[in-house]
């Protein structure tokens, strides 16, 4: 019987706050690397993490880029400013930090 997963979480909160800090500045390297290639006479825009009850969210100047679950790790796109959409994009603690689906504007919509 295989064994129960834990949710990422319970192995310890620097660890998450670890993983949160790498998804974050991978966040701003996308968006960055982004802006330099396409608008290089513009500001790159500020990125902002800000704790909420349930989840984190990162906002992107005046517009939220994502949320990241605190209970599971989960990177989820956003449907309004205090909502995020109903499936995950990514994990923290997947083998791409959660990066995979991450565009300059936000996470990918699901096919």
């Amino acid at each position: 019987m295989p064994e129960p997963t834990r949710p990422p979480l319970a192995n310890g909160p620097k660890e998450f706050r670890e993983a949160l800090e790498r998804f974050f500045a991978g966040v701003k390297k996308i968006s960055d690397d982004y802006m330099t290639a396409n608008y290089p006479r513009l500001t790159k825009p500020p990125f902002e993490l800000q704790e909420l009850q349930k989840r984190w969210r990162i906002v992107r100047e005046t517009g939220v880029h994502c949320f990241v679950c605190k209970l599971t790790g989960d990177v989820l796109k956003a449907e309004t400013w205090a909502r995020p959409a109903k499936h995950a994009r990514g994990n923290i603690f997947d083998e791409n930090n959660g990066l995979a689906k991450m565009g300059p504007y936000g996470p990918a919509y699901l096919k």
